[in-house]
């Protein structure tokens, strides 16, 4: 399936922000050998962290029942500001006619879901630009899973080099 304007538009941001000295980056992981889940962007730090994103552009791309890939020591949610709001407004109704909970935790009800799975969020601007809303908890994952995540990294980022590389004209083997 062809990837939306919106989704580029993230990817694009993701890559000049976290695209720096000492971070490596690569999206798409298909995580383990034979894997059936796929990260979005995933950044190694050279201090062995993990993160991993999954890009979320409409609210049934947000509920749909694919797997989250949330297997670093920091993972987010990264969606246009309007769908976030959008969330929000819809979690607020949800829990409108239940009494226990005040109007401040009604209107920050969807921010508390995340929060309880440790889950960050962060959002894009119609000009591109990123902000954190929630900041994720760190995540524990053992040696087994950073050292698949490191092969499913180093694996995909092979494929990438390999799309490259078969564009005609780039000139480095002509």
């Amino acid at each position: 399936m062809a990837k939306t304007e919106k989704t580029k538009q993230i990817e694009l941001a993701l890559w000049r922000e976290k695209n720096i000295q000492g971070t490596f980056g690569c999206f798409e992981v298909t995580i383990g050998w034979f894997g059936t889940e796929i990260v979005d962007f995933i950044t190694y730090k050279t201090n062995g962290e993990f993160r991993c994103y999954e890009i979320k552009v409409s609210k049934a791309d947000f509920k749909s029942n694919a797997k989250l890939s949330f297997h670093g020591d920091f993972n987010y949610y990264v969606m246009p500001i309007e769908l976030y709001e959008e969330l929000k407004n819809e979690a607020r109704k949800d829990v409108a006619s239940i009494g226990y909970y005040s109007e401040k935790e009604k209107d920050n009800i969807f921010d508390t879901r995340l929060k309880n799975q440790n889950i960050g969020l962060i959002t894009i601007s119609s000009r591109g630009y990123l902000q954190t809303q929630i900041n994720p908890k760190r995540k524990c994952p053992d040696l087994s899973i950073r050292m698949t995540l490191l092969q499913s990294m180093l694996r995909s980022s092979n494929r990438e080099i390999e799309k490259f590389y078969k564009v005609p004209g780039h000139g480095y083997w002509e």
